[in-house]
């Protein structure tokens, strides 16, 4: 009989066999049925209840329970939380999404988005060392302590593929291409700041390229030191640089002290030239202020006025002197307290000095200017030369007597 001949339709002449393997899976579909109603009709009579329960109404429930509680627990598993010092970035079947989750509690649709936590708080810092080539041809083994931190946590995750490696890669770069610019004295000694300065800005200026998502915080310039083979040689140079600072800065307080020394004694000097300074200015005004004050005098009796500036004169200069002027011609002997008197007239002529002084420059004025003055003071010259003989001789022969 053909397959298509009549005869259920044609339903039962498949070549292939479908009908048959039809039959078969709707059989077993049957049988599960089967048994599933009876373990549920089965658990309803144990309950105490009894009748018939139709299977279709049964499976309804347990599918719709079983449906809640898988949407409960999704539901549930969607909830995380973001720290403080976190944010975090999501991914929507695999793409990322613009927004940047800030701290606390979130939820996002488990098995649909994805979640990333990045801390952008806190520094994260990594070493870079090796042996490296100076400028001078040189090995030197230099050591450099790099800190970072992430500023953009979406740039970060996703436009390189591992930052770290990347920008340990960029600071040894970096590092190596300024070393080979200095020579071996300086990165050993006073350089150091330098080469952390000029390697940062190299190092920022690599990454700004890749725009990684972060920030170079510090450089840290750990330690430079030959190889062993010749540290030896290199600690005798560092010795002797040593003193020579030393030395130099020895020198340096000698020349700062000597150079306040100076500074003392030319201060000084200048304040010793403005003192005598002052001090001649208010002498001349003080003879300018006597002269002032003997002019109106002096107009209204030259003679006298004359007379009288000589005769102070003269026992201002008189007084000066240690001679005792004797003017008696009866030929008498004298006991005279002579240490007394000297010492006496010595008061007297310190407590005069002064006044002195500032009365010299007129008194000098007005016998330089007056004749009578002049004829007066030879006169009295000539009186004092006879005075003073005839002193001497009373002396000598007040002597004669004593003896």
């Amino acid at each position: 009989m053909a397959w298509n001949q009549p005869g259920n339709n044609g339903q039962d002449n498949d070549p292939w066999g479908n009908n048959n393997n039809r039959k078969k899976t709707n059989n077993i579909v049957d049988d599960f049925l089967d048994k599933l109603n009876k373990l549920l009709k089965k658990g309803m009579s144990n309950n105490g209840h009894s009748g018939d329960v139709k299977a279709p109404f049964n499976l309804s429930m347990l599918f719709g329970t079983i449906l809640i509680v898988i949407i409960a627990l999704w539901f549930i598993s969607g909830f995380y939380t973001v720290n403080q010092s976190q944010r975090g970035v999501i991914t929507r079947f695999g793409k990322v999404q613009p927004e940047i989750i800030q701290p606390g509690l979130n939820w996002k649709p488990s098995l649909i988005d994805k979640y990333y936590l990045v801390d952008t708080q806190g520094t994260r810092n990594f070493n870079v060392h090796g042996f490296m080539i100076t400028a001078g041809e040189n090995l030197v083994f230099v050591e450099m302590n790099v800190q970072y931190r992430i500023v953009n946590p979406i740039k970060y995750l996703f436009n390189v593929k591992s930052v770290e490696d990347s920008l340990r890669q960029a600071a040894d770069s970096a590092l190596r291409t300024e070393v080979s610019s200095f020579n071996m004295d300086a990165i050993l000694t006073d350089g150091r700041a330098e080469i952390e300065f000029r390697t940062k800005q190299q190092l920022v200026d690599t990454i700004s390229n890749y725009d990684m998502g972060i920030t170079i915080v510090d450089l840290n310039f750990q330690s430079a030191r030959p190889p062993e083979e010749v540290q030896e040689s290199y600690n005798d140079a560092n010795r002797a640089r040593e003193d020579l600072e030393r030395e130099i800065k020895k020198a340096e307080a000698d020349k700062v002290q000597t150079v306040q020394e100076a500074e003392g004694r030319a201060a000084k000097i200048l304040a010793d030239a403005n003192a005598y300074r002052v001090k001649v200015e208010l002498e001349a005004e003080g003879d300018v202020a006597r002269f002032n004050k003997l002019l109106p005098e002096y107009k209204n009796a030259p003679e006298i006025t004359k007379a009288r500036l000589y005769l102070e004169t003269m026992e201002r200069v008189l007084g000066n002197t240690n001679k005792v002027l004797v003017n008696d011609k009866s030929g008498n002997l004298f006991v005279l307290p002579l240490e007394q008197m000297l010492k006496a007239r010595n008061n007297n002529s310190e407590m005069k000095n002064d006044q002195y002084n500032s009365n010299s420059a007129i008194d000098n004025h007005i016998n330089a200017s007056s004749p009578l003055n002049s004829t007066m003071t030879q006169s009295t010259q000539n009186s004092s030369s006879t005075d003073n003989t005839n002193n001497i001789r009373s002396v000598s022969t007040a002597t004669r007597t004593g003896r």
